[in-house]
């Protein structure tokens, strides 16, 4: 591992992995209606999904990255030493975690039913917290999926050029 990158060791990579999937397997089962909880009325199921999918697939991404992988860099890319298909499966588990976000923050912003927002500000000796109107609330997610949108389109045109640079491993697929 060169010194600009990051070190985690492989062993590390994998507990902290599964403490992410294991974060996220809650919410996929109220997802499924395995674990039965009170929701707010209008409520998608498949919303606790992607909710719970992002942590599974951030488990995976830790995992493919420092345990398969050797470490990421001080820009957070994989070494183009790594195998070709480790960086095309860490471009894959990085683009469904933005693309996941996006789709929730969408249907936050723009889906049918009621949405409940609220405020709050919490310094030493004061915490204060407002409930902001469905309006606000949905002008701020509508405009946070708007910067998550440009996310996913940057990340993957900078990674399906990164990936086109480094394909010259072709064999490295095998």
């Amino acid at each position: 591992m060169s010194p600009a990158s990051t070190s985690l060791t492989p062993r590390a990579a994998v507990l902290y992995g599964l403490l992410c999937m294991l974060c996220g397997a809650y919410p996929i089962l109220v997802g499924f209606g395995v674990v039965h909880v009170r929701a707010d009325p209008g409520t998608r199921p498949w919303v606790a999904v992607a909710m719970g999918s992002m942590f599974i697939l951030a488990g995976l991404a830790i995992i493919n990255g420092y345990a398969v992988a050797g470490g990421a860099q001080a820009d957070g890319s994989l070494a183009d030493s790594a195998p070709l298909w480790a960086r095309v499966t860490q471009f894959v588990l990085g683009l469904a975690i933005v693309g996941l976000m996006f789709a929730v923050f969408a249907w936050v912003a723009f889906g049918s039913g009621e949405r409940h927002f609220s405020s709050s500000i919490s310094l030493p000796f004061v915490s204060t917290s407002v409930r902001s109107s469905e309006h606000s609330g949905r002008i701020a997610f509508g405009i946070a999926t708007g910067f998550i949108g440009l996310i996913f389109l940057l990340f993957a045109v900078s990674g399906a050029k990164r990936l086109w640079r480094g394909r010259g491993g072709a064999s490295q697929l095998k």
